[in-house]
């Protein structure tokens, strides 16, 4: 549970069978996990959709999400994973100026409650020596969902994600070096602002807000440098970059318009959990971000 007067309200449930970090690294026959998150965001941020939205241009509103989960997971062998799950998201958006941007730009599904019922698979190569704070290995995952408008749904969408993490020891006996490379594409029809492939905030760009950058493609970076403090307290140097585009079509690596941060950290390890704090720095400013489980 995380729960913050002025930012964010986030209480989560999960079930599993079995623990995460006891099959991390084993072939199993069948695991299944239930979750549930339940969040509020009382200041959540809207700049517009595309690359180029401008900083000024900043509203908020209040969003508040249900998402609960089931996932049925096989290991077929120590590193290959299969994943297949069912998921039913509810989005209610308030507070919003009724003469704003957030009101007057986007399709009418953004403007109260909005509901969807997808399907997912997810195939995974994973050598990580842990699930929760690991050291060394290689992540290959890629992800795909899908759902259509019907009764219990506002919109159908379509998403495919591939993300490649690594992880090495830099010097005895537990500075660890991390990067990621993660390309999202989004796809489908009447799509809420939350579907949307979005940069910003403490998974992605941590010198800019929650949600700086929507649209229906994005590509991002993340390289991390973590170091042993004293007892169960680590350090963290990082640096996050990335971009997005309108359309598949238009996604080039050369593109101007790439946005980057540096920033630092502190973690707390815990044997089931990580707790994590980033400070980002960019042009924009900087972001501070309290929360659980390492960025990747």
């Amino acid at each position: 549970m995380f729960n913050s007067t002025k930012g964010e309200r986030w209480y989560r449930i999960v079930f599993s069978v079995p623990d995460f970090e006891l099959r991390q690294g084993k072939r199993y026959p069948l695991s299944f996990d239930l979750i549930a998150d339940y969040d509020k965001y009382l200041k959540n941020n809207f700049f517009g959709i595309g690359n180029h939205s401008q900083s000024r241009s900043r509203e908020v509103y209040t969003k508040e999400p249900l998402e609960i989960q089931a996932v049925l997971s096989r290991g077929f062998s120590s590193q290959f994973v299969g994943q297949v799950g069912v998921k039913f998201k509810t989005v209610r958006n308030f507070n919003a100026s009724s003469t704003g941007l957030f009101m007057q730009s986007l399709p009418q599904v953004n403007h109260g409650r909005s509901g969807g019922l997808t399907f997912f698979s997810s195939f995974r190569y994973d050598s990580r020596n842990s699930f929760v704070n690991p050291s060394e290995g290689n992540v290959a995952q890629l992800d795909l969902e899908a759902g259509t408008s019907g009764l219990v749904s506002d919109y159908s969408l379509k998403s495919a994600t591939v993300s490649l993490q690594t992880y090495h020891v830099l010097f005895y006996p537990k500075t660890i070096f991390a990067a990621r490379l993660l390309g999202q594409a989004i796809g489908g029809t009447n799509l809420p602002v939350h579907t949307y492939a979005s940069l910003g905030g403490n998974k992605t760009l941590r010198g800019y807000p929650q949600d700086r950058f929507l649209d229906r493609v994005a590509l991002l970076s993340n390289a991390e440098v973590r170091f042993p403090l004293v007892w169960r307290f680590n350090g963290i140097l990082f640096a996050d970059a990335g971009r997005v585009w309108g359309s598949v079509d238009a996604v080039s690596i050369l593109s101007r318009g790439w946005r980057a941060n540096l920033g630092f950290g502190l973690r707390l390890l815990m044997d089931t959990f990580v707790v994590r704090a980033d400070f980002g720095l960019s042009r924009e400013g900087s972001g501070f971000y309290f929360n659980f489980g390492h960025a990747f």
